[in-house]
């Protein structure tokens, strides 16, 4: 047989395998998108019904529906996003949208879900994380970030995707997400709504995978937060960018072994290390306020194996 007349029999044996390989991955995508979903119709109360195809995305292309806000998901762990608009049945103007970010772990979920959160909110009483908006719902469960935002002001379809949310949250997570860091945090004067985690830059820093959280003393807000920092690298770190920036050392008579108080234009901030962690306040209360607050989380820290 000629070799010009193998090389085409080849080539078409060639062509044969890789339209079948295609097939098979189109068909496998097509299952994937409308079976292997969570965000499958009856998933949902009978009050809204989808009016799209299920949407899915990868780290390569979040960026198309996440459009300037991608960084925060990529930087946190994001594996997929699963996106459905549904409308009102008993108004088919109106429509709820589910985003599903899927985020490896719970600590993850909640860095979103903490970075994330609106100032003007109320808080889901039937969620561990979770609150509403006047137009949307925002939620974490388990290794999930939940956003289900609304197409108008409306208080009735507002409770229909709080509903929903609700009715996902069962499928997805089971009891609550275990975040560690949370129960390290003095319960008095605690307010715990605003826990947050921050995976990079906190307070303008190199400081990362902080936790953090507001204390209300005398209608004065400080904010206590706490990292991992086996070695004492971060407190010498951080105490010495809190004077090269401009911070002044203050004297305290304090009960913490290891710790520094630095006020820099107007913010007082006290660091310290306990075990394995390493730990501070920061914000405009007096002085004193910051040693109790700093010395109840030094205790707490200090029972910490």
């Amino acid at each position: 047989m000629p070799t010009s007349r193998k090389q085409s029999i080849v080539s078409f044996f060639v062509i044969i395998v890789l339209i079948s390989i295609a097939v098979a991955i189109g068909i496998k995508q097509q299952r994937y998108s409308t079976e292997d979903t969570v965000l499958k119709t009856n998933l949902f109360i009978e009050k809204l019904i989808p009016t799209t195809d299920i949407e899915n995305y990868s780290p390569s292309n979040l960026y198309e529906k996440i459009d300037g806000k991608a960084d925060l998901y990529l930087n946190n762990g994001f594996v997929s996003l699963q996106w459905r608009r549904y409308a009102d049945t008993s108004t088919p103007d109106n429509w709820a949208e589910i985003y599903l970010f899927e985020l490896g772990n719970p600590e993850n979920a909640f860095a979103v879900y903490s970075m994330q959160r609106r100032t003007e909110s109320s808080p889901l009483d039937w969620a561990q994380f979770g609150y509403a908006t006047s137009d949307a719902i925002y939620a974490a469960a388990g290794k999930y970030y939940i956003e289900a935002p609304i197409s108008s002001d409306d208080s009735a379809l507002l409770n229909t995707a709080s509903a929903a949310v609700k009715n996902l949250i069962s499928s997805l997570s089971a009891g609550k997400a275990e975040i560690p860091y949370i129960n390290l945090f003095p319960k008095e004067n605690l307010q715990t709504q605003t826990f947050k985690f921050i995976s990079a830059d906190a307070f303008g820093s190199d400081l990362k995978n902080v936790f953090a959280a507001d204390y209300k003393i005398n209608e004065k807000t400080i904010t206590a937060y706490i990292t991992k920092d086996a070695t004492g690298e971060i407190f010498d770190s951080y105490s010495k960018f809190l004077t090269d920036n401009g911070g002044t050392e203050l004297k305290i008579d304090s009960k913490i072994p290891q710790c520094k108080a630095v006020d820099l234009f107007g913010t007082t901030e006290i660091v310290f290390r306990s075990g394995q962690y390493f730990a501070g306040v920061r914000g405009t209360a007096p002085i004193n306020d910051f040693k109790q607050t700093a010395e109840k989380l030094f205790e707490s820290l200090s029972k910490q194996k």
